[in-house]
């Protein structure tokens, strides 16, 4: 009795010796939107490149530096902008497509933005149509 006793004791220091060294460390630098660091916070853009055929019609698209977006655990965000103006709708994650529809009276149209860069300090993502291009670096503030 005493044997199996031993025996299940060193099976059970085995397996908790391997449970606390078989943890990764909190190193979630590179994720490009596979779920190990979260987009959830608030981020501040920190860069921004735009192309385009037609410059002149998409002078001020999307975010610039400086604007703020909020992405909420219960799938809202919010964009606020140095004009004043704040934007709200929905976002989803899937794989490395983030999925925003702002909130508009009578229809939500979805775009889709590239992550390519996504960790716990730092997202860049990109918006790639056609007619333009749109690069996005973002830091988090919270």
């Amino acid at each position: 009795m005493k044997k199996l006793y031993s025996t299940v004791m060193m099976l059970a220091m085995m397996v908790a010796a391997l449970s606390l060294t078989a943890c990764g460390g909190d190193d979630d630098e590179v994720d490009n939107g596979k779920g190990e660091a979260s987009i959830v916070g608030v981020w501040e853009c920190t860069y921004f490149d735009f192309d385009s055929d037609y410059p002149e019609q998409f002078d001020n698209a999307g975010m610039q530096i400086g604007d703020r977006i909020r992405f909420e655990s219960s799938g809202r965000y919010q964009a606020n902008y140095k004009s004043g103006d704040i934007e709200t709708g929905r976002w989803t994650l899937k794989g490395n497509t983030l999925t925003v529809a702002a909130d508009v009276e009578d229809i939500s149209i979805p775009f889709d933005y590239k992550i390519t860069k996504l960790t716990s300090t730092e997202l860049e993502f990109t918006f790639d149509m056609k007619i333009m291009k749109l690069l996005y670096r973002c830091k988090r503030i919270s």
